[in-house]
């Protein structure tokens, strides 16, 4: 049994005698040997615990729930947990009642036209090298700005001090223009072109649009929310190595996004099958996915995408064949969606940095995977901000940032690049950057119990430094009941024998 669950349960124990448990309640007798162990409560039902000879409700669910060390990708998605969990009845809402039958193939899309920007970006004039500072010319991922914002900061405190220039593209663009010396140039938009000119942020945290050299600049890191590989799996090309070096960051979740005004609340990776593989219809008789069966109010990115791609993965849909009109960035994506005419049939996929600040007028959907007994969003609930789901493994739609950068002479990177990735290389993370992946809404893989070694894969469990303590205390304003402060190990016990970012953790 886990730390946390005992604790959990001491508390219950304590707040109250009354024990509901399915639906039915009882005034416990405390005078009486109702249960010596956990066993002799289960004829409750929904997992009640033996506290004191009395059965206490746990508050885990969902009914069938999976107690116990997980051994299974299926058990760590049906864990028992005190997280919300809302179900999608694919039988009712789609006709998909027999869970043995293959999902329905693909249509190819018929998507229309790419709108206007909904907040057109005029051409910038200030140059990205306007007070000649130290530069760092970063490309791909458009979900990278929150993140980058947060770290400014540090590279200005750097010695020397750095101004890290951004391109927004995609995540395979980001890795293509590192793995393919031809790509190597970030540059100024065509004219007429969807505009994507580079961006800084100044010392007041303000995203200035900056002008690149006439000729180009060489882009120094390549970010991506995907694996190389991922991004060219024709070849072996795209493999970290002797010439290009893969620096691992942050986890970075993606979520199932509809405006608030949406009756919508849940979604299954069947649903979504259909969705984005269909058009949103179903086969023959089968029900539809209605609301969601209007391809123009599907707001997504293109098939080099982040986003796309790891959603294509979980759905079992080509990511060169979803439907949907790509936005041209995770900007005016969120744009689109909060300026969409219609609040159902409207649903889109954002990165988690984007979708938590837009909380007050976009809404995520509890995610059903396949083979889940009901659906989660990246958090305990609706109101936290403790990514509870994505960190135990019972949420599947994420990935990690990867910065890739060229390796020169002496087999390191440049002197710009170090400025950043070293900063991600070490074990243990300066404490201001963790703070900084933090606010950014994204996760220090210290703070996951959970692994992968490729794209929307099995789990495995963490191993190495924890931060899970110092990362509840961070989005909740409290620790959880088992961690412990500490100033150093000495002030930890035992079986939590680590002082990492001032509390007590297991490694």
């Amino acid at each position: 049994m886990t730390m946390n669950l005992i604790a959990h349960r001491m508390m219950q124990a304590v707040m109250s005698s009354l024990i509901i448990v399915s639906g039915c309640s009882m005034l416990t007798d405390r005078t009486a040997v109702q249960c010596q162990t956990d066993a002799d409560c289960v004829h409750f039902g929904g997992h009640p615990f033996c506290e004191n000879h009395v059965c206490v409700v746990s508050g885990l669910g969902p009914k069938n729930c999976v107690i116990g060390a997980p051994s299974s990708q299926s058990d760590y998605l049906n864990a028992c947990s005190t997280a919300a969990c809302v179900p999608f009845d694919n039988c009712a809402r789609l006709g998909l009642c027999d869970t043995n039958l293959a999902l329905p193939d693909t249509i190819d899309p018929q998507n229309a036209a790419i709108p206007p920007l909904v907040n057109p970006v005029t051409t910038p004039t200030t140059m990205c090298t306007d007070g000649n500072p130290n530069v760092i010319y970063m490309y791909g991922t458009s979900d990278f700005a929150p993140m980058l914002r947060a770290v400014q900061p540090l590279l200005n405190a750097n010695s020397p001090a750095y101004r890290a220039i951004y391109q927004n593209a995609s995540s395979c663009a980001g890795v293509a223009s590192v793995f393919d010396s031809t790509k190597r140039l970030m540059s100024n938009p065509a004219p007429n072109a969807a505009p994507t000119y580079a961006f800084y942020f100044d010392e007041n945290g303000i995203q200035v649009n900056c002008l690149l050299a006439s000729g180009g600049n060489t882009i120094d890191i390549g970010v991506s929310n995907l694996f190389s590989s991922t991004c060219n799996t024709a070849t072996t090309s795209y493999v970290s190595g002797s010439t290009v070096s893969d620096y691992t960051g942050p986890v970075v979740p993606f979520v199932l996004s509809v405006p608030s005004a949406s009756s919508q609340v849940s979604v299954s990776a069947e649903a979504l099958h259909l969705v984005f593989g269909r058009g949103g219809q179903g086969q023959d008789s089968d029900g539809d996915a209605s609301p969601w069966t209007d391809p123009t109010y599907y707001f997504i990115r293109n098939s080099g995408a982040g986003s796309t791609v790891l959603t294509s993965l979980l759905i079992g849909v080509p990511k060169a064949k979803f439907w949907g009109i790509d936005r041209l960035s995770t900007d005016n994506l969120r744009d689109s969606m909060l300026a969409s005419a219609a609040a159902d049939p409207s649903i889109g996929i954002l990165s988690i940095d984007y979708a938590d600040k837009n909380r007050g007028n976009l809404r995520s959907l509890y995610l059903q995977s396949a083979g889940q007994q009901c659906g989660y969003t990246p958090d305990s609930n609706q109101n936290s901000f403790d990514k509870l789901n994505v960190r135990d493994g019972h949420y599947p739609l994420w990935g990690y940032v990867h910065f890739f950068t060229p390796i020169g002479a002496g087999g390191v990177p440049s002197d710009a690049a170090k400025a950043v990735v070293t900063r991600f290389s070490v074990s243990r993370l300066d404490q201001g950057l963790v703070d900084d992946i933090i606010a950014a809404s994204l996760i220090p893989r210290c703070a996951m119990k959970v692994v992968r070694e490729n794209e929307i894969s099995d789990f495995a469990p963490q191993t190495g430094l924890q931060c899970g303590c110092y990362f509840d205390f961070k989005t909740t304003g409290q620790g959880s009941a088992s961690c412990k402060p500490c100033q150093s190990s000495s002030d930890c016990p035992v079986n939590r024998s680590a002082c990492n970012y001032g509390f007590c953790e297991l490694n």
